[in-house]
């Protein structure tokens, strides 16, 4: 179960860039405005 959701966020993290913020305030009850660059390191190991 945990794989559909970890396929979800990846999704979102190399095809959706500009939602990961939304997407974390929605979670987390933040507010982050992201008006910064953001630059996402893979750290998968295969």
């Amino acid at each position: 179960m945990a794989n559909i959701y970890d396929g979800a966020f990846r999704t979102i993290l190399n095809d959706c860039r500009k939602l990961i913020i939304p997407v974390i305030n929605e979670i987390f009850g933040k507010h982050i405005q992201g008006r910064k660059k953001s630059v996402f390191f893979p750290t998968n190991i295969f």
